[in-house]
């Protein structure tokens, strides 16, 4: 009988640093903060994995107000014959103390105004959202189940990422994915990396996403990923986890890569009463997008 393999979704698209030892439940010495799926958006399970292989129960985010949440399954991350595709996916880690850094993710301007879109695990359970300068950003709203916030930066843009006249993906056309990989280690400048769309769906077959080979990692996550005109297709959330693969499966995946589709992004903009532009942004090719783009995206920190 054919093996079923898990989806092991890697929402790193948010780089987490590590958190001080009263920030980890179960001890100092470090660990993953991980969510199992089942199918779905929603983690049904959320802990943290330590680095000698014990895993303990994560607390909610202070103020969410909602219960603890169950911990693990004895098999998590594990294949399950007839599990549908559960997922094990990492998310940003508990606040820390000190309002440091504990997380970063990508976001790109959709107004002129200031109005803004990430992933929603970006800023979810911050005391404080900056951006890569410090200055304070306001989040508008979140929707969870699609992964997406709106955040308000306060300050103007001269370019923001336009959306396309009709949205749609095509499978085999060009994905450019602009943010800031692992964090700030790599500086304060953006990257760019290209692709092609590899897949019309997502992790269990999500239609509200798509696949692509453009690189992304931790980091990467709320960052656009945009066609070769410089037009929105979607949103950069996450990747496979190659070492789950590995353990499961015995090979390394390559290019697995998801994005939220733009179609997602402009319900959930019009639920904000958000009318983003369309329509041409300049030239077409890397360089060109690269020029009109990246001047939109900026890190975005969150801080315990």
């Amino acid at each position: 009988m054919r093996p079923i393999l898990p989806v092991l979704l890697l929402l790193g698209a948010c780089a987490a640093e590590p958190p001080p030892e009263a920030a980890l439940p179960g001890g100092g010495d470090g660990g993953t903060f991980v969510a199992d799926y089942g199918g779905g958006t929603a983690p049904v399970a959320r802990y943290v994995r330590l680095p000698d292989g014990r895993a303990v129960p994560a607390p909610p985010p202070p103020g969410a107000g909602a219960p603890a949440a169950a911990p693990p399954r004895a098999d998590a991350g594990k294949p399950v014959p007839g599990g549908g595709g559960d997922a094990a996916a990492e998310a940003p880690p508990p606040r820390a103390r000190g309002g440091r850094a504990t997380s970063t993710g990508s976001a790109f301007a959709v107004t002129a105004n200031g109005l803004a879109v990430t992933n929603a695990h970006v800023v979810q359970g911050c005391a404080q959202v900056v951006d890569e300068q410090g200055r304070a950003v306001r989040v508008v709203a979140a929707d969870r189940r699609r992964d997406l916030a709106l955040i308000d930066t306060g300050r103007g843009f001269g370019s923001v990422v336009r959306f396309r006249p009709q949205a749609a993906v095509d499978l085999g056309e060009t994905v450019l994915v602009f943010g800031f990989p692992y964090g700030q280690a790599l500086g304060t400048g953006i990257n760019v990396t290209n692709g092609i769309v590899t897949g019309l769906a997502g992790p269990g077959g999500d239609f509200s996403r798509f696949q692509m080979n453009a690189a992304v990692q931790p980091g990467n996550s709320g960052g656009p990923a945009v066609d070769d005109a410089g037009l929105l297709l979607g949103v950069a959330v996450g990747r496979l986890n190659d070492l789950a693969v590995l353990r499961a499966t015995g090979s390394l995946p390559q290019g697995v890569n998801f994005a939220i589709r733009a179609t997602e992004v402009e319900r959930f903009l019009a639920e904000q009463n958000v009318r983003p532009a369309r329509g041409a942004q300049g030239g077409t090719g890397a360089r060109a997008v690269s020029a009109s783009v990246a001047p939109a995206v900026f890190q975005v920190l969150c801080r315990g």
